[in-house]
């Protein structure tokens, strides 16, 4: 009798494990083709699948940004360490005393190279690093972030020297170096990653703090101001973040197959369902680019399916990163509408006339618009200038308290003590 039951009880056993091995081939099986046509379906519209699809077809030394921006690093390098010693916050915020200004102009003039060098790189029609796209994910990311310094390098010479020609008085020169910098961002949203594209944002915020200084330490020409009227329309963020989203996209695919927890095959199933949750994910997303914040707020999408995985979590944690760069984008973006009406308003200002708000102002609704809200940027007048400013990520108006982020936007800059 008890030979029967283990006799049965093998067979029920082996029966089961059969029953499993069929239905986790089918499972294998299936998923394994949602995949594969997810994966086409990308393929076929062209974009990138992988770090190596990102690498691009080679530029001309000549024609490559990175190229000038590698030329100039080792003297980068050398000028944020001397700069840091004099005021740890010179390329910034300041403000610094005449003596400390005198110091920063010495430390520029000993590296009379790196502007030209500079200049050459805004003018490039492209900008492709000279990353390996062919390393691991993580080792490729240490070293893009390690090429993307020279850039914040850039950006702090910039700065630094926008600060002594304001401070001369030299408010036009002063005014172009604030458009290289917003110049030099719109290079590096062609590097096609998540991390170069919040560099970029890192480098227009600098770029519009510079010349929110000079725009107000005293009268500039209607040349210059058309100028950066001229680049700041030339920035479109929406695309720069879809770029930034489809490149993070390959990315991740490669990172998933750099880690191929699905190289066994009992697991197989499970990990192609995470892969396509992360695709599910990511195109969530990208359906979402061109839906301004307080659209998505007002009618929230619905959350993607989760699959049945234990690695669920992998994706989920993309997702608070691409948020973040949702909102430095909207930040940025309602900075750059704060300097449009800045340049409008100082302009007429300059002009002798009168301005009490936004409707005197010969700008679009777009231009004005708080990314935030929808509704119009606000402004108010203080004794020392007017403060322009978006309510932020808050939605709450904090009465323009710019200085600590408390809201986003321009107020009055210290002004710089005079060197001539």
């Amino acid at each position: 009798m008890l030979r029967k039951i283990f006799k049965w009880t093998g067979i029920v056993l082996v029966g089961l494990i059969a029953a499993m091995l069929i239905a986790n081939a089918i499972f294998v099986w299936r998923s394994s083709n949602r995949l594969a046509a997810r994966l086409e379906a990308i393929r076929a519209s062209g974009e990138p699948l992988s770090l190596a699809d990102l690498a691009g077809d080679p530029i001309p030394p000549e024609e490559n940004a990175a190229v000038y921006l590698r030329r100039a690093q080792d003297d980068l390098a050398a000028m944020d360490a001397e700069l840091h010693s004099i005021h740890a916050d010179a390329w910034h915020r300041g403000p610094m005393d005449r003596q400390q200004l005198a110091k920063v102009e010495e430390v520029l003039a000993a590296y009379p190279n790196v502007l030209g060098l500079l200049e050459k790189a805004a003018n490039c029609r492209s900008y492709r690093s000279d990353s390996d796209f062919g390393l691991p994910h993580l080792e490729f990311l240490e070293k893009s972030l390690d090429q993307l310094q020279r850039v914040r390098s850039a950006s702090r010479f910039l700065q630094a020297r926008t600060m002594i020609l304001t401070a001369k008085g030299r408010r036009e020169e002063a005014l172009q170096l604030s458009i290289l910098k917003m110049q030099l961002a719109r290079q590096v949203d062609q590097e096609s990653s998540l991390s170069g594209f919040l560099v970029a944002i890192a480098v227009r915020s600098i770029g519009v703090e510079s010349a929110n200084l000079v725009l107000r330490s005293g009268p500039v020409d209607d040349a210059a101001r058309a100028a950066l009227d001229a680049e700041i329309a030339r920035h479109d963020l929406t695309e720069s973040y879809r770029g930034a989203l489809v490149a993070e996209r390959a990315f991740g695919l490669s990172a998933f197959n750099d880690m191929d927890l699905g190289r066994f095959w009992a697991t197989r199933g499970f990990w192609n369902n995470t892969t396509i949750y992360y695709l599910d994910t990511m195109d969530q997303q990208l359906s979402l680019t061109s839906t301004p914040s307080y659209q998505i707020r007002a009618a929230a999408p619905p959350p993607v399916p989760k699959p049945v995985s234990p690695w669920n979590v992998l994706v989920e944690m993309v997702v608070p990163a691409v948020d973040a760069a949702r909102q430095a984008a909207d930040r940025c973006r309602a900075n750059m509408r704060c300097l449009r009406v800045l340049n409008a308003v100082t302009r007429l200002e300059q002009r002798g006339a009168a301005v009490t708000g936004l409707a005197d102002l010969d700008l679009s609704e777009e231009e004005t618009t708080d990314p935030f809200t929808g509704q119009p940027l606000l402004m108010k007048k203080l004794p020392d200038g007017w403060v322009i400013y978006s309510v932020g990520k808050d939605l709450k108006d904090d009465g323009g308290k710019v200085d600590d982020l408390t809201d986003f936007g321009l107020g009055p800059a210290p002004p710089l003590p005079a060197m001539e």
